[in-house]
């Protein structure tokens, strides 16, 4: 049992899925944008399989955690409060950059001239972006289901590529659980995606990309590639498939972002390290 429990793939793919699938299956009788919530279990089961929860010393993989928490929180407060959109945007945009320069500011203050700019701009714009767009989708569930899939499939596999296993893990396993919701919402009724479920995935999704270029080798190149996914997931279905032929075209549709993504790195990084 010991020996399953520290698989790496049952961490980061057989227990966010497993548990993502049984709570949204009973989180959905609530109502509300509650199902989301059972992706924030499936991926902090992984996490505790993966790291535990511990967070002291205060490592940049264990801010990410802890911030996945704190996106949680915030994004049950938006959800509550149901702000306009032209109040939401500046709002995602302020927290998701300030989240990233906290994670990387050890290394970003001992960069000089134009890499700490280039690291600390580019890398904020980078999450403010994710959560901005991925903002528009959450009136359209199954798209913003495949947008997230892909994201953190993408960021997942190419930061393994990247020399970063646990950043890898990490993104992976939020790729299970989104997968496991997004099996649900595509039979006889899709789930509402809500602020609870996309930011912390949206936010986890982001700073792991920019983590992985910054404390390993992924390449920088990566990041607009995967930034690409939610404008894929905008692209019209023709016709109108059922829920389950919606689902696989729109997670299809959105693949190129992670394939391509998950391509460069490996070409520039090779394969991820065994």
């Amino acid at each position: 049992m010991d020996e399953l429990l520290l698989n790496p793939a049952f961490q980061a793919a057989i227990v966010p899925f497993a548990i993502a699938l049984a709570a949204g299956f009973l989180l959905k009788y609530a109502g509300w944008h509650w199902t989301g919530l059972a992706v924030v279990l499936g991926f902090y089961a992984s996490v505790s399989l993966i790291t535990g929860f511990e967070f002291t010393p205060l490592s940049s993989t264990r801010k990410i955690i802890l911030l996945g928490m704190i996106a949680a929180g915030v994004g049950l407060t938006l959800d509550l409060l149901n702000l306009k959109q032209r109040h939401l945007l500046p709002l995602l945009a302020v927290f998701g950059a300030g989240a990233l320069l906290w994670v990387i500011w050890p290394p970003l203050i001992r960069m000089e001239g134009a890499e700490k700019w280039l690291y600390g701009i580019g890398g904020s714009a980078y999450v403010a972006w994710l959560l901005a767009s991925l903002e528009g989708l959450r009136s359209r569930a199954l798209r913003a289901d495949a947008a997230l899939f892909n994201l953190t499939l993408g960021t997942g596999l190419a930061a393994m590529m990247g020399a970063s296993a646990l950043l890898g893990q990490f993104a992976a396993a939020l790729a299970a659980a989104i997968g496991a919701f997004l099996l649900l919402s595509s039979f006889k009724k899709t789930l509402p995606v809500g602020f609870i479920m996309l930011l912390p995935v949206a936010l986890i999704a982001g700073l792991i990309g920019v983590g992985a270029l910054i404390y390993a080798k992924l390449p920088w190149y990566c990041l607009p590639i995967l930034a690409a996914i939610p404008l894929l997931a905008r692209i019209p279905l023709p016709g109108k498939p059922p829920l389950w032929g919606q689902a696989l075209a729109l997670v299809l549709m959105t693949l190129p972002g992670a394939a391509g993504a998950i391509y460069v790195a490996w070409k520039i990084a090779g394969a991820p390290p065994m």
